[in-house]
């Protein structure tokens, strides 16, 4: 798709799909996390930033380690504390 703006023109930038994973955070219930700034899952002991998709806006982002990963059914739950500080 093209836009033009004036006498310029340019391809719009379509954005990728958000990467949505089953987190359980600080031991809570597993709920679905849009993970922020990449493209990946992640891997254990990263550290990354995720918002609850219940929240419309990245305001309630938080910075997240994985502690450890299981499978629920089908579906990889990642396990994640909101300490990062130390990797224990």
């Amino acid at each position: 798709m093209k836009v033009r703006v004036g006498n310029l023109s340019r391809e719009t930038k379509s954005r990728p799909e958000p990467l949505i994973i089953r987190a359980r955070i600080n031991g809570g219930e597993p709920e679905p996390i849009r993970v922020l700034r990449s493209t990946k899952e992640p891997e254990l002991g990263q550290i990354f930033r995720g918002v609850p998709t219940r929240f419309g806006t990245n305001l309630f982002q938080k910075t997240l380690r994985v502690v450890s990963v299981s499978e629920e059914g089908e579906i990889n739950v990642f396990h994640c504390t909101t300490d990062v500080t130390e990797f224990r």
